[in-house]
């Protein structure tokens, strides 16, 4: 959804998205859910589909990145990496 920022939110961040990045005047495409919040609380309102979108979108935090680990696994990743190195050479002495 296209919202235009109207005023500076009035928290730094919510459920540790930052806030604080986005600017009054600016137009943002961000997800329902995040727009919904920014529409409800009157910092922002819907923009027109015709206006041309600015590229100033604040950047993905570092800890929204995904990591993937086995579901069976309970540890740590270094143990992990430990763990199938001990398993690569249990079958190269084979």
């Amino acid at each position: 959804m296209r919202i235009r920022i109207v005023q500076k939110p009035a928290v730094a961040c919510i459920d540790g998205v930052r806030l604080d990045q986005f600017r009054p005047g600016h137009v943002y495409h961000l997800g329902s859910l995040m727009a919904g919040v920014f529409l409800a609380e009157g910092w922002a309102e819907p923009a027109d589909d015709q206006e041309p979108r600015r590229q100033d979108s604040p950047s993905i935090p570092r800890n929204l990145t995904r990591e993937f680990f086995p579901p069976y696994y309970d540890g740590s990743s270094s143990a992990l990496a430990a763990e199938q190195a001990s398993r690569r050479r249990a079958r190269r002495r084979k």
